[in-house]
């Protein structure tokens, strides 16, 4: 793991970046304690029976969860890397809300974000001024964190009511999927297909914050610290390239070369090749060719 991490300085136009302690919302302490009562319940899976059912449930809960992160809150929702219709839209809605990260507009935002700012003090999880657990962890209870108008930098996002809905009422669809592995494979189901799927599909999407920004290569200059990491590329379906993201986020693949594996991009030419999406924005041959880190891994002069 590289510990060379160059130093970052907030923006001269930013205002101060701890403002006050904020207090927490009647939810975020629901959820708070959820998220701990839910690694404690990891214990359950000395308790209960395992079964092929069960351990099918917990990888096709995680496969199709991460997608939807991935391809639905990411791609999509953060980006905009590609179009669909206000149907289809909804279900990447909806089954992002299933994987307990919140709703579409706050993640999209959240996201947003951490791109303006990368890897500075205003950078809602950066591991460079903070720390890993802080990027990987810390963030999600910090009180001194500010809470900013999570809305403001998703206009585009927040003109569809039934998007605001999904984002204001999350809760719905995690008891929604809860219940679903319940009724497929009882309390095993629960343990196995919510609990450990959930929580694996989390650790992995924070991984991207807190390791993809001090573990693996750097290609492209970016003016943050966004690494390429073909191991978190597998565990998250093609987002541990994230140093090819930063380079040019706005495009549908991560994976910019054949070795570069990446499934969400795969899956989302599958589904323009269907018709259900459309307008897949692809990296230019000048996006490619941009700007490189030099050998000893300084960014060379444009």
């Amino acid at each position: 793991m590289n510990s060379k991490l160059r130093p970052t300085t907030t923006p001269p136009e930013s205002p101060p970046v701890l403002a006050q302690r904020r207090p927490y919302r009647v939810m975020e302490h629901v959820s708070n304690l959820l998220f701990v009562l839910m690694h404690l319940a990891l214990l359950l899976v000395f308790v209960v029976p395992v079964s092929g059912k069960v351990l099918a449930l917990a990888l096709g809960g995680y496969a199709l969860r991460m997608w939807a992160v991935t391809a639905g809150y990411h791609r999509y929702f953060a980006h905009r890397s590609y179009k669909t219709s206000r149907a289809f839209q909804l279900v990447l809605a909806m089954l992002g809300a299933m994987s307990m990260q919140n709703g579409p507009l706050w993640w999209a935002s959240t996201h947003r974000r951490h791109h303006k700012y990368s890897d500075t003090p205003r950078d809602p999880h950066s591991p460079v001024p903070r720390g890993f657990w802080y990027a990987h962890l810390g963030w999600n209870f910090d009180r001194w964190r500010p809470a900013p108008d999570e809305r403001s930098n998703v206009r585009d996002l927040s003109r569809f009511p039934e998007l605001v809905y999904v984002d204001s009422h999350e809760w719905i669809f995690i008891v929604t999927y809860a219940f679903i592995c319940l009724a497929i494979g009882g309390a095993a189901g629960v343990v196995w297909g919510f609990v450990v799927s959930t929580l694996a599909v989390f650790h992995a999407t924070m991984c991207i914050n807190s390791l993809a920004h001090v573990w693996g290569s750097r290609r492209y200059a970016t003016g943050d610290e966004s690494r390429n990491n073909g191991l978190l590329a597998i565990l998250t379906f093609g987002e541990g390239w994230h140093n090819n993201h930063h380079h040019a986020m706005h495009t549908a693949r991560q994976g910019f070369y054949w070795w570069e594996v990446d499934f969400t991009y795969y899956t989302l030419r599958v589904l323009a090749a269907l018709g259900i999406i459309w307008g897949l924005r692809e990296p230019s041959a000048a996006v490619l060719a941009g700007q490189r880190v030099a050998s000893d891994g300084s960014e060379m002069p444009s």
